[in-house]
């Protein structure tokens, strides 16, 4: 509980702190991307010197487990790419990347080039849903931390499966009090100073059907404080694939 409260304190002093000299915007997309790109130079440092975060770690050795050699991964909500290209390293064997932030998008291009993934990769600007004919498809789709920027949630995960011939694997928040406390007091704080962006809190159980219900079986579970890891198969004939 302690580390709950800790977390969420930390939270929401930093994005305070960050709201006060953010300008108003009106646009939600251009809201969006502008949050992130705020965001972005700081990712990519906190990478480049520590790698993966926790919750990305637990996809990561989920996604392992499940088998992904040679496997091509589309990564919507990609930030500044670390987790694919991660996976890329360790065998998988090119990855598209989905970004509404103009910002991440170019530093996931720039850690591509700086670990020689370049010929691998290729990355998109903008939202996935408005572009998922743009979309490969892919044997491995990843969604972390992005189905709580979504109030449209079932869509974003209805395209997204569309696109998934094997591994589905998400990270989103916890089914807890001090979670949902967490989210309503940033979105709260958010509204306050007129960010078009908010976070959203979906119920897990809700999220797990709505991902079964497009031919998906749970495979694999993990958790930290405030993340809940989950990765999903494609059934094929009654059997995960």
């Amino acid at each position: 509980m302690l580390r709950i409260m800790s977390e969420k304190w930390r939270i929401n002093i930093g994005l305070f702190h960050e709201l006060l000299r953010r300008p108003m915007n009106c646009c939600t997309l251009e809201g969006t991307n502008k949050f992130f790109n705020t965001q972005a130079h700081r990712l990519e440092k906190q990478f480049k010197k520590k790698g993966l975060r926790k919750e990305q770690k637990h996809l990561a050795d989920g996604i392992r487990h499940s088998g992904m050699k040679d496997a091509e991964i589309l990564e919507i909500g990609c930030g500044v790419g670390g987790l694919h290209l991660s996976l890329l390293k360790d065998g998988a064997a090119k990855a598209t990347g989905f970004d509404i932030s103009e910002r991440m998008i170019a530093a996931a291009r720039k850690l591509s080039a700086e670990m020689g993934l370049q010929e691998r990769t290729q990355y998109r600007h903008g939202d996935f849903v408005a572009m998922h004919d743009e979309a490969p498809t892919a044997d491995v789709t990843i969604l972390d931390k992005v189905i709580c920027c979504y109030e449209n949630a079932p869509e974003l995960i209805a395209r997204s499966t569309a696109k998934t011939c094997r591994i589905y694997a998400v990270s989103y928040p916890r089914q807890n009090p001090i979670v949902k406390l967490v989210f309503r007091s940033t979105k709260f704080l958010l509204k306050l100073f007129r960010q078009a962006f908010h976070p959203y809190y979906h119920e897990p159980k809700q999220v797990q059907r709505w991902i079964t219900e497009a031919g998906f079986e749970k495979v694999y579970e993990n958790e930290t404080v405030v993340w809940l890891i989950q990765i999903f198969e494609r059934k094929m004939n009654g059997k995960t694939h």
